[in-house]
């Protein structure tokens, strides 16, 4: 058997590059996260920012090159404040497990316990316990304790995911954080519901 020639190979991807765009143009994917962006976005991500390490805080760059790509996230920044009412906002994250991970790194230790969605209940993978490979065991040391969910009404079990807690300071292992949101689910989790109750025990509420 010989080999191609990479010009050959060449072709091959470039043509794959070419149906796939074809294909997704022409579809609407149904996982939220995979939206279509704007041609404003696409410009941005085939610009020169894509090639700069801008590793570090806006202004306290490691790598040098990054005067404009500063300007653009501290434009972001003071944009994200506004749109969300926060007093801090950090855009660098480039995906939701990423972004997860910081947030366990902020807020946590190894070995803290975490309240989340399982898996089955349509929770998100990086929110998982570490013998199923989620990153938030796997990768931070968390402790993981699922929320108790209700079949029937497809969502966290508002009461029992009380009784848990109590269960669980009984036993020392208050969670040191609690995590919404998910891969699937069909109703808005009942953060405004568990909120204040888990603030009490001095647990952080995140929402993915």
């Amino acid at each position: 058997m010989t080999e191609s020639p990479p010009r050959d190979s060449y072709k091959e991807i470039l043509s794959l590059l070419k149906i796939h765009n074809e294909w997704f143009a022409n579809s609407i994917p149904l996982i939220a996260s995979e939206n279509v962006p704007s041609p404003a976005v696409r410009e941005a991500t085939i610009s020169d920012f894509a090639n700069r390490y801008a590793e570090g805080w806006p202004g306290e760059r490691v790598y040098a090159g990054c005067t404009y790509i500063d300007k653009v996230e501290f434009k972001c920044i003071e944009l994200g404040k506004k749109l969300f009412k926060a007093e801090f906002v950090d855009v660098r994250p480039i995906s939701g497990v990423v972004a997860n991970l910081s947030i366990y790194s902020a807020f946590t230790n190894p070995g803290d316990v975490m309240l989340a969605p399982s898996i089955p209940s349509g929770g998100h993978i990086s929110h998982g316990k570490k013998e199923h490979s989620g990153t938030a065991g796997l990768v931070h040391g968390l402790d993981i304790e699922f929320y108790p969910f209700d079949v029937e009404e497809m969502s966290i079990d508002v009461d029992k995911t009380k009784q848990k807690v109590v269960e669980l300071e009984k036993a020392g292992r208050t969670p040191k954080m609690a995590m919404f949101g998910g891969s699937v689910f069909l109703f808005p989790h009942p953060v405004k519901e568990l909120a204040d109750f888990l603030k009490g025990y001095k647990i952080f509420v995140n929402y993915d």
